[in-house]
């Protein structure tokens, strides 16, 4: 619980810039003294620091992204959901393509536990989610793993052969993970290396599926991938304002909503 406390904590502070001690109170429904112990924690990392009566985060927020291990267990009930609701949209027969990212990687382990899916080609970047599907050795699943150089922050891999490779690709449903997604300045992420990737697996799907938790809405990252309405369909969790949703919905008309 305290560790998912302070992985909470670190997004909010981050995506906020400076926050106030009232304010994290408030927003947390934790004392004050669960609260300094929890900044105390972040400040040793050097995630952030204390001021007068709040904080400031010490990372840009154009190219934060959380370590891989907080990245699994940061709102992992919503990425389990969203999975669950992803999952249920593959059926027999299909070609998809998994990106990369913790909340495909729950996809991936959704996946695997549905035997009835028969005859179903998965294509993937990243190790993580191919590994996952390599060791559940489902004989109704034929995995292709597009090969490149590895990230040193993640598990997905990069390259020009990649890009050369999804070029000659058709496939049913591309499952997209992302690091920020806006109304106005669309889709985005941290790195370069990986936006053409995207943008590939983009243009060889009959359709998109944004898959992201709703932490993700509103944040906007270096590299531009593509327009929210590019997308066919998003999948996220219900943890929406009624504004953002509303924002969304003029961009995308097929929304899914997940409970915890």
């Amino acid at each position: 619980m305290k560790y998912q406390r302070q992985i909470d904590l670190l997004q909010y502070i981050n995506n906020k810039g400076t926050v106030s001690i009232a304010e994290l109170l408030e927003h947390f429904h934790i004392s004050k003294a669960t609260l300094n112990r929890d900044l105390t924690d972040l400040e040793k990392e050097e995630s952030i620091r204390k001021v007068h009566g709040g904080v400031v985060s010490n990372l840009p927020m154009q190219t934060f992204e959380l370590p891989i291990n907080k990245k699994e267990l940061y709102n992992k009930a919503y990425k389990e959901a969203i999975a669950t609701q992803a999952v249920s949209l593959i059926q027999s027969n299909q070609s998809i393509i998994l990106d990369s990212g913790s909340t495909i990687w729950y996809l991936a382990k959704e996946l695997v536990k549905r035997r009835d899916i028969e005859n179903l080609t998965v294509i993937t970047c990243d190790l993580k989610v191919a590994y996952t599907l390599a060791e559940a050795e489902n004989d109704n699943l034929s995995l292709f793993v597009l090969g490149g150089m590895k990230h040193k922050e993640s598990f997905d891999l990069y390259g020009p052969t990649i890009v050369e490779i999804l070029k000659s690709l058709n496939v049913d449903l591309y499952f997209m993970g992302v690091a920020a997604f806006d109304n106005k300045t669309g889709i985005t992420h941290t790195y370069l290396d990986d936006v053409s990737t995207k943008k590939a697996m983009l243009q060889c799907a009959k359709k998109v599926v944004l898959c992201a938790d709703s932490s993700k809405y509103g944040l906007v990252k270096r590299w531009s991938i593509c327009n929210v309405e590019d997308v066919d369909m998003i999948i996220t969790d219900n943890h929406l304002s009624d504004e953002s949703l509303a924002e969304i919905k003029e961009k995308c008309s097929e929304i899914k909503l997940v409970n915890e």
